[in-house]
């Protein structure tokens, strides 16, 4: 994983999201079927449960970065 834009896409029970990742930090949720913007806060079930894997995914690459760069 590199530190640029990732982008996950989640497709079950009739839901369909787009979840970006940035570099900074932030996250934008985006609904496919109505090209919405949805809230992090918003998710529930499924969605919520991928949201926080990638979320924690993307905070353990991050400390990665720091630890390596702080060692070398």
């Amino acid at each position: 994983m590199t530190d640029t834009l990732r982008n996950y896409r989640f497709i079950e029970r009739g839901l369909d999201y787009t979840f970006r990742f940035y570099p900074n930090g932030t996250v934008r949720i985006i609904d496919n079927a109505t090209n919405a913007a949805i809230r992090p806060k918003d998710l529930s079930g499924p969605p919520l449960d991928f949201f926080a894997r990638k979320k924690i995914q993307f905070i353990k690459h991050k400390l990665q970065l720091a630890n390596s760069g702080a060692a070398g």
